[in-house]
């Protein structure tokens, strides 16, 4: 152990009782690095000596006492599962070799286990043990300290009790973090002196609705801490999920907080153990809303372990799936459709409209086939209108019926040939079928008829203008030749630019899963039988409440024959507006998995018991029947009231300034309903330390303030929350706009201020 990390400081107002939890815990990561550094001495591990030990086990097992047989078996299934990895598992990481310790009394027996992410079994007396795999690890999770346990491991049912149930952080090799259900024990990075805590108290607030006075503290000192590794705090029902067949689908629902990214992840981790080559890392992938969230689940999948597991927004995936298989398509994402539009493109009678699109074609193939090859029979309309096939396979029919028994060297056959092949390029021009379906108005019609009211008859212009000005030329294009001189206007500028836009020449992101559905519906193609791309064998789908059906049909087809999913969602979190929510049946429907009971979370450990009330109530109709519980006490929710926006920016700033000057390891959300109203917020608080605007999910997660619209928050996670714009507005009584401010009060870890300049939203709870 480093000598630095005991100093004269190191025991300072500490009890004899804290001194003991820290100097034993000191000493078993003192034992676990020299273990390590033992065991990296050697070119690689001798796995047939744990082959020779576990005869040895077996041996005693014979003739050993009946009290001594529980401590055999643990160590017999400790050798065995550490020889069933012993191609696939390193060393366990010296910088952050355990997370958990547990200490367990059985028969009169005392024996100690700590949990981490690789078996190591050299230190006997506080072995490491794979939190995913060793039949022990159950006790850990399913039980507190003090509790009785009975426990089913392999070949016997352990009975005993938890005297001990520490969660740890062991950062760079220190440990800096110690929680027992007494006391919390906390270093900062490099420093010797622990700081001790008990149960967390709250900041004393004041002010309230009405109030432009600042007469509360805004921090409550408890951000920037170490704290204890998120592997080691799953609680019950969270770990029970982990333990689901790997073929069965896992639905997990809960409210914001309750770790369902954390469980989902974490399943992963669980899948890739059991079955190392179905389950390779490569052959899953994560698919969350954002960029913001797929930056915070790669760094939780670093941690523990999975680097190589494939991490993307729904967008993303969907658009570079579709460019690896049709060419054609327009490079450019247009960056602000219409929402009426997007709102369309996603909606579930599309898909319908787009069977019947495929219909129409195979119609205008069959007059084609018999214009171009006069004489044949009529008998080929019956197969290549047969709805039960794919249009593809019954084109395939028909020309395989017309060829039958002619000359495969004669002129007819050649003609034949030559036919099919211009119909087959045509039927698979997906890039033309796109602009064919938006510039259909018969087929937009039936979007609108199908909607069941959902769209006005106008939408269909909309549609057809917004594709108009995607097929156009850009403006470069169009002028290409033209002099300058007579492209410029009397004041000075030019023709050129005044028709750029940035629609020309672009590709909506909504056309992307309906060309990766329009080719599968084609083809014929089922999960599993696209070939050419990559399929996933697992795949986690995070806030699934926020895709659409199609988005749905198109993950479910990116799966293996024998590809599971595990789902995480809350829809009262679903704020996308062009999105309509059916049910968590429908969504598994889509998919094309079978439906499975929901796993429910029921416990936010993020947000404090006064955040998560409020939040509750914010949902008022559309809340569910039962408030999420928290397990932590809190500062009190602060409404304040300004009467002018001057007057508002002068206190959050300076507020905002206090709180960094005092906690600058704090990381707080300023969250607004809209990116104009973040960049207006941003603009007038440039002189608070460490200001960010954040565009397009790009989070670095360090720090500072972030000035960021509430579509790009969700899944993350703030010590401190200031929700600024919080006007009827912004946040009218409509559903939409409830689920939005829960989403944005539902950040915050320790404390939320809400603001409002002049009259304040009807959603806020008095």
């Amino acid at each position: 152990m480093n000598d630095q990390k005991l100093t004269v400081d190191f025991f300072q107002n500490l009890t004899e009782s804290d001194r003991m939890i820290l100097e034993e815990e000191e000493r078993l990561l003192s034992l676990i690095e020299a273990g390590l550094k033992k065991a990296r001495l050697s070119s690689r591990l001798d796995f047939s000596a744990y082959g020779d030990r576990l005869d040895e086990l077996r041996e005693q097992a014979r003739s050993a006492r009946a009290e001594d047989l529980p401590a055999i078996f643990d160590q017999m299934n400790s050798q065995r599962a550490l020889l069933e990895q012993a191609h696939h598992d390193d060393l366990p990481n010296s910088r952050s070799p355990y997370f958990a310790h547990m200490q367990l009394e059985e028969k009169g027996k005392i024996r100690d286990y700590l949990l981490g992410f690789q078996t190591f079994l050299d230190v006997a007396e506080a072995p490491i043990n794979d939190w995913r795999n060793a039949p022990i690890a159950a006790v850990f999770f399913n039980f507190r300290q003090g509790e009785e346990y009975e426990q089913e491991l392999p070949g016997r049912l352990a009975l005993g009790v938890v005297r001990k149930r520490y969660l740890l952080t062991i950062k760079d090799g220190f440990l800096v973090y110690v929680g027992t259900p007494e006391k919390t024990y906390r270093r900062a990075d490099g420093q010797s002196v622990w700081e001790i805590e008990g149960a967390l108290t709250s900041a004393s607030l004041s002010g309230g609705s009405g109030s432009a006075k600042r007469d509360f503290a805004f921090g409550t000192g408890q951000s920037g801490k170490p704290s204890p590794e998120v592997s080691a705090l799953l609680d019950q029902n969270q770990y029970s999920v982990l333990s689901s067949h790997e073929d069965d689908p896992v639905l997990v629902l809960g409210g914001a907080g309750c770790g369902k990214t954390t469980v989902a992840l974490h399943r992963l981790a669980t899948l890739n153990y059991r079955d190392r080559n179905r389950f390779a890392q490569h052959k899953m992938a994560v698919i969350v809303p954002d960029e913001g969230l797929v930056r915070l689940s790669r760094k939780l999948l670093d941690s523990i372990g999975l680097h190589r597991v494939l991490v993307g927004s729904f967008d993303k995936f969907f658009m570079e799936r579709v460019y690896q298989l049709i060419r054609k398509l327009p490079r450019k994402l247009c960056e602000s459709p219409p929402g009426i539009v997007t709102s369309f493109k996603r909606h579930p009678a599309l898909r319908i409209a787009l069977r019947e699109f495929i219909e129409a074609q195979a119609n205008d193939l069959l007059k084609k086939i018999h214009h171009e090859l006069p004489g044949i029979t009529s008998d080929i309309d019956s197969l290549l209108l047969n709805k039960t096939i794919s249009v593809v396979e019954r084109l395939h029919k028909v020309k395989r019926q017309i060829s039958s028994g002619i000359d495969a060297h004669g002129t007819r056959f050649k003609r034949i040939e030559g036919v099919f092949r211009d119909i087959e390029k045509r039927l698979l021009d997906l890039s033309k079928d796109r602009v064919d379906f938006f510039l259909g108005k018969q087929f937009l019609n039936r979007v609108v008829e199908l909607s069941g009211g959902a769209f006005k008859p106008s939408v269909v212009d909309e549609v057809y203008r917004h594709t108009v000005e995607q097929v156009a030329d850009a403006a470069s294009k169009r002028f290409q030749g033209v002099e300058l001189e007579q492209l410029e206007t009397v004041d000075g500028g030019s023709l050129a630019d005044e028709f750029v836009d940035d629609v020309a020449q672009t590709i909506d992101a909504e056309d992307f899963p309906i060309l990766y559905e329009l080719r599968r519906l084609k083809l014929g193609l089922k999960k599993g039988d696209e070939e050419g791309l990559h399929q996933f064998s697992h795949l986690v789908i995070d806030e699934a409440q926020d895709l659409a059906p199609i988005e749905l049909y198109a993950l479910g087809a990116s799966l293996t024959k024998d590809g599971s999913v595990t789902i995480a969602g809350d829809s009262a979190q679903q704020i996308d507006p062009s999105t309509s929510f059916e049910s968590w049946e429908a969504i598994l429907e889509h998919i094309g998995v079978a439906k499975v009971q929901a796993q429910h979370l029921t416990t936010t450990y993020r947000s404090p018991k006064p955040v998560a009330e409020f939040a509750h109530k914010v949902l008022g109709p559309i809340a569910p029947r039962s408030m999420p519980l928290s397990n932590k006490e809190g500062a009190p929710v602060t409404v304040s009231r300004f009467p002018n926006e001057g007057h508002m920016m002068v206190t959050l700033s300076d507020t905002l300034s206090e709180l960094m000057a005092r906690e600058p390891l704090a990381s707080v959300a300023v969250i607004t309903r809209n990116f104009e109203s973040s960049k207006r917020v941003y603009k007038l608080l440039t002189d608070v330390p460490k200001v960010r605007l954040v565009v397009d999910g790009e989070f670095d997660f360090k720090p500072g303030v972030d000035v960021v619209e509430v579509s790009q928050v969700k899944g993350l996670e703030f010590d401190y929350v200031v929700i600024p714009d919080a006007s009827p507005s912004h946040y009218p009584v409509k559903n939409d706009a409830r689920r939005a401010l829960h989403v944005a009060a539902t950040r915050a870890i320790h404390q939320l201020w809400v603001i409002s300049v002049g009259d304040i939203s009807e959603l806020i709870p008095s």
